[in-house]
């Protein structure tokens, strides 16, 4: 069995998992698990999200989709999340009945796990009491159904600053503590929203090591238990490497960053994984003219040029949607697999080692296309992740 978790989000997701026959678990929102439900395999066991995270955007003034709205009104007192007034003095028998509703729901799908129903973290305290509540109905609700699975708290944040340093970050662990206690707990899953780290952003150098250093006192706190990070494209195997977590979170060909319940779609940019670089790009003309370029650039007799020129020859067909998908959820594996067979020990170094090949192929190459500011340097995202490896 290996170690990673997918989160599978659309019927498209699901066809991917053939590429991950060996998953742990699966993560599925119980919004849309009647949609996946018949496309997912039958021996993974599942891990179900009530997807109540959706009332942060209702909370702070902004719209949710209809398909979530619709979703989360047939759960008793679904009303009661989405009041401000409601939250700082909560009613315990409401907010019992609102829990034993969804996770009624959740538990029909013989779900091995299933995630605490909490709101994610912002600033202030505001959400305390609510999450205290919610997390003492959920125990409440496992010793009258006798669900016997696993209760995992999650730890959701929205916004960076919430991660820059110690100060912001000891108030919500003393939360989480008490929210994990009180709930019967026996997994953590902890994910910045707000982080899509293959950006190849200036501010990601300290971001990333303050990232570290959290999960560093997340790990000291909550001692012996199982931590799950992610979705995200790099850091989540960083964390795993450092030992930092048991199971990085993935998505299957697209993503690589955990969206909050219920949002807008937007039109999704097709890309392509480039797997010398270990980052991706937009698959557009510009990036074929780059590919040109950079088989001008490199030695036809290495191994790297082949790659590349894989790349070139069969980028019209590569660059339709599902197919890039397809390509990214591949190179993605092979990535996973090799970590895998390194022994626990020397897996940061062999990460580093990696990342190190990607960053020196990259600093011999042109800039990438101008949409992939600001990480155009094609070495970038590869020296983000490697200085945070070792």
């Amino acid at each position: 069995m290996a170690t990673y978790i997918p989160f599978v989000n659309t019927l498209s997701d699901c066809l991917r998992l053939k590429l991950y026959p060996d998953a742990t678990k699966l993560r599925v929102s119980l919004e849309t698990i009647n949609t996946l439900g018949e496309k997912l395999p039958k021996k993974l066991p599942l891990w179900i999200d009530p997807a109540i995270d959706g009332y942060h955007y209702l909370l702070i003034s902004k719209d949710r989709s209809e398909n979530w709205k619709e979703y989360i009104k047939q759960f008793k007192n679904s009303q009661i999340l989405s009041n401000t007034s409601f939250l700082r003095k909560p009613e315990t028998e409401k907010v019992k009945q609102f829990v034993t509703s969804i996770l009624d729901k959740c538990s029909k799908f013989k779900s091995a796990w299933i995630t605490v129903p909490q709101l994610p973290i912002i600033d202030g305290t505001s959400r305390n009491k609510i999450n205290r509540a919610l997390a003492a109905a959920t125990s409440e609700w496992k010793l009258n159904s006798g669900f016997n699975g696993k209760f995992i708290l999650p730890l959701i944040f929205t916004h960076q600053e919430q991660l820059k340093g110690k100060t912001e970050w000891r108030k919500k662990l003393t939360v989480a503590k008490t929210c994990y206690r009180d709930s019967g707990a026996l997994g953590i899953w902890a994910v910045d929203s707000s982080l899509s780290d293959q950006k190849g952003s200036g501010k990601y150098d300290k971001r990333f090591q303050s990232l570290i250093e959290f999960h560093k006192d997340l790990q000291q706190d909550f001692p012996d238990v199982m931590i799950i990070v992610g979705p995200y494209w790099g850091m989540n195997l960083i964390l795993w490497a450092h030992g930092l977590c048991d199971y990085p979170a993935i998505s299957l060909g697209t993503a690589y960053q955990y969206y909050i319940s219920g949002g807008f779609p937007r039109p999704p940019k097709t890309r392509l994984a480039i797997p010398p670089l270990r980052r991706w790009a937009v698959a557009e003309r510009p990036l074929k003219t780059w590919l040109d370029d950079v088989l001008e650039q490199i030695d036809p007799s290495d191994t790297e040029y082949k790659q590349f020129l894989y790349l070139k020859d069969n980028f019209s067909i590569l660059s339709i949607q599902e197919t890039a998908r397809d390509q990214v959820a591949k190179f993605y594996r092979k990535w996973i697999d090799k970590l895998e067979d390194t022994p626990a020990p020397g897996r940061a170094l062999a990460l580093y080692q990696d990342l190190s090949s990607a960053y020196i192929l990259g600093k011999q190459l042109k800039e990438l296309p101008r949409k992939e500011a600001p990480g155009r340097a094609p070495e970038k995202v590869a020296q983000q992740f490697m200085l945070n490896c070792l």
